[in-house]
């Protein structure tokens, strides 16, 4: 029978069954495990085995991986597609996410990393980090085994989506006060006070504010270009610089002449990493008293100014590069506006108009 079941025992004397599949090559018996029961269904075993056949067929044997990686050993197959086909900007954050998911998950092949397994790692992470840490991780196993799904080197459920996230709140967001950016802005140093005063007049996340690059900027026009490659949409996005900004950027222009980019180190270097900046950041904060405030927490200080100030909702997701405009939603109704409400409501019918509960108050 070209399906069948095998028993295998681990380590630790566990006995688990897989679905394991055989077909023949030039006359001989060839064996491939599939997956562990009940992950991989004998319904996925048998398209595996047809495929296997078909491959055969057409001789393309050479193809076929007969050896389900283990999660180290696909590890950098998958750092090295993020990094040179995605190009994905923060590659080097899903090689640390990588680095403590194989430290847990040893050399288990990615067939045998189960639901009770991904719950484990939540549990022993959470003991270290926080939530959010510890979905970012997860997530960069999910799309690896996504990944290895979609080259033939998984087969089954992901294990990950079958566990799920842990659940964060996602909606509190710390907003820099008028009073705070002063003392932030008279504490920094030049180098850092630049930096901040753009991401509080443009909305920008940290690494496009690095990377940004004078052939980027329209002075004249008052337009900054952001390159699809640059941000985390892979959109091209224009953003209108204001009388704020546009001072510093004319500054910076007679100060970094000999440089291709805007932002510069205290050494006059470019910035290659993001975390470049965090030691001067967090620094600044401590000199200023600021607790609780990180460098994407201008981005969100941006949006809620911009929407006490009147702008619309769909203007602000276009600055702000959002794909979908419900995740602008969110700052529909920013805690002063709220309060607003809250008033308003309380002032309704005090000028020529009391209610009837009022009267009888009266």
């Amino acid at each position: 029978m070209g399906v069948f079941k095998r028993t295998r025992v681990t380590k630790d004397g566990v006995s688990n069954q897989y679905w394991y599949i055989r077909y023949r090559v030039n006359g001989k018996d060839k064996y491939e495990s599939v997956g562990r029961i009940p992950l991989v269904t004998k319904t996925q075993a048998r398209a595996l085995l047809e495929d296997r056949r078909r491959q055969v067929r057409l001789g393309q044997f050479d193809m076929i991986k007969t050896k389900i990686p283990t999660l180290m050993e696909f590890s950098g197959e998958y750092l090295a597609y993020v990094r040179n086909v995605v190009q994905k900007r923060s590659w080097s954050r899903d090689e640390l996410s990588l680095k403590h998911l194989n430290g847990f998950f040893g050399d288990r092949r990615l067939s045998e990393i189960t639901p009770k397994d991904i719950d484990d790692y939540k549990e022993s992470r959470l003991a270290s980090v926080a939530p959010a840490t510890v979905n970012r991780e997860l997530e960069v196993l999910r799309h690896s085994f996504n990944l290895a799904d979609r080259w033939g080197k998984f087969f089954g459920k992901n294990p990950v989506s079958r566990a799920g996230m842990l659940p964060l709140n996602n909606q509190v967001e710390r907003i820099l006060t008028c009073k705070e950016e002063e003392q932030l802005l008279e504490v920094s140093p030049s180098h850092l006070g630049d930096i901040i005063i753009c991401a509080l007049n443009t909305g920008m996340r940290k690494g496009e504010v690095l990377s940004l690059r004078w052939d980027n900027i329209d002075l004249e026009n008052g337009v900054i270009t952001l390159q699809a490659s640059n941000t985390k949409s892979k959109r091209t996005r224009k953003i209108p610089t204001n009388s704020t900004l546009r001072t510093t950027l004319l500054k910076l222009r007679l100060k970094t002449s000999g440089s291709e980019y805007v932002f510069l180190s205290s050494d006059d270097k470019p910035y290659t990493r993001q975390d470049s900046l965090n030691r001067v950041f967090i620094g600044a904060l401590n000199h200023a008293g600021i607790k609780g405030l990180r460098f994407h927490d201008l981005r969100h200080t941006f949006a809620t100014r911009a929407v006490e100030s009147g702008c619309s909702i769909v203007a602000l997701s276009k600055v702000l590069g959002h794909a979908d405009i419900k995740t602008t939603m969110r700052y529909a109704h920013p805690d002063n506006s709220i309060n607003d409400l809250v008033e308003n409501v309380a002032n309704f019918g005090k000028d020529g108009y009391q209610s009837g509960y009022q009267k009888n108050q009266a």
